[in-house]
């Protein structure tokens, strides 16, 4: 078997309550989730955003496989939905996790971190109590931000989980699946001048979403970015290329202009060796880990709804590649991560 897998997906978990299972299947194979070195932080996820699961559910076990802190996103234009709907429905979700856990801890699951910490961690690790969001409008719906959406987004950020703006930034990508064109440069350019200068007034961090058309050498996306970044400012709170999906050198200039990097779960696919490659160089204060829920969900089980549980598999081959390069001590380098996400965000 390969590391994290355990048999025929029929025969996991017999007795065990689904809502709190951490083995996933994939076609006739079922993998159970590793478990971390360290407390680990999702800084990118979307919760309300899920075609099957329950919010709730989600989040519960996340706790179990040693999520210790998550970001989820606020969208006023790609959720349609208010600021004080998608707060009600934050609130719901943590409630509903928390009764969730006191269930599965009637049945002997527990959080890893809930007591027994790693050394020189701060604790109790408590993933409820450490949800947060960003608040900012998607570069897909850049035509559409305006006074009213921007009015959300800043009654968003005044609950005191709102930790940054985000996810902003440039899509020039055709989305065939979808069938979404992209909005005009110059007007993905504005909204994300915008908002990134709401985030430099509020004094909060960011996250930057960029993605170059197919076949972009230039990379246009990310060049663009920096020239937004450099006539408005990188936030002094932190910025954060979420899902980075690039080549070394594209990382090395954001991280000259002092932004950190997100690794998800793209980084885990077989054709990605230059995201992986880019990982092993990242520095070690500069790196944080995400999920980008329900969208890609990691290597071996790509291709099912993702979930923040689903990062263990992420953070573990990553991790493996970098040692292997570098001779680091796994642990650090995990720790590294969370102590990164703690200060952006927690």
């Amino acid at each position: 078997m390969t590391q994290g897998q355990t048999g025929d997906a029929g025969a996991v978990d017999a007795g065990r309550d689904p809502r709190f299972s951490l083995t996933f299947a994939k076609k006739k194979k079922a993998f159970r989730t590793p478990v971390p070195l360290y407390p680990l932080a999702d800084t990118h996820a979307h919760i309300n955003s899920f075609w099957s699961a329950d919010p709730a559910e989600v989040l519960a076990r996340a706790a179990l496989a040693g999520v210790g802190a998550l970001v989820t996103l606020y969208d006023p234009l790609g959720d349609k939905l208010t600021a004080s709907e998608f707060i009600a429905r934050l609130d719901a979700a943590v409630d509903g996790a928390r009764a969730l856990l006191s269930e599965a801890a009637d049945q002997g699951l527990r959080p890893p971190f809930a007591t027994a910490l790693p050394a020189g961690a701060s604790g109790p690790v408590d993933l409820l109590s450490c949800v947060r969001f960003l608040a900012g409008a998607h570069p897909y719906g850049a035509p559409e931000y305006d006074d009213a959406a921007e009015r959300e987004v800043l009654l968003a950020l005044e609950d005191p989980r709102a930790g940054g703006v985000g996810e902003i930034g440039l899509d020039y990508h055709f989305d065939a699946d979808d069938d979404v064109s992209a909005a005009p440069h110059d007007v993905q350019m504005a909204c994300m001048a915008r908002q990134l200068a709401l985030a430099n007034r509020r004094g909060l961090p960011v996250e930057l979403h960029l993605r170059n058309d197919a076949g972009d050498t230039l990379r246009q996306a990310h060049e663009d970015a920096l020239r937004v970044l450099a006539r408005e400012g990188v936030p002094r709170a932190g910025c954060v290329l979420h899902c980075f999906g690039e080549d070394r050198a594209t990382m090395e200039r954001f991280l000259a202009a002092g932004c950190h990097i997100a690794f998800g779960a793209a980084a885990t696919f077989k054709r990605n060796d230059a995201v992986r490659e880019a990982f092993a160089a990242c520095p070690l204060d500069r790196l944080v880990f995400e999920t980008d829920c329900p969208y890609m969900a990691p290597e071996p089980v790509r291709g099912i709804e993702c979930e923040p549980a689903l990062i263990p598999f992420t953070v573990e081959r990553l991790v493996a590649e970098r040692t292997r390069v570098t001779g680091e001590d796994p642990a650090r380098i995990v720790r590294a991560a969370w102590e990164n996400s703690s200060r952006l965000f927690f």
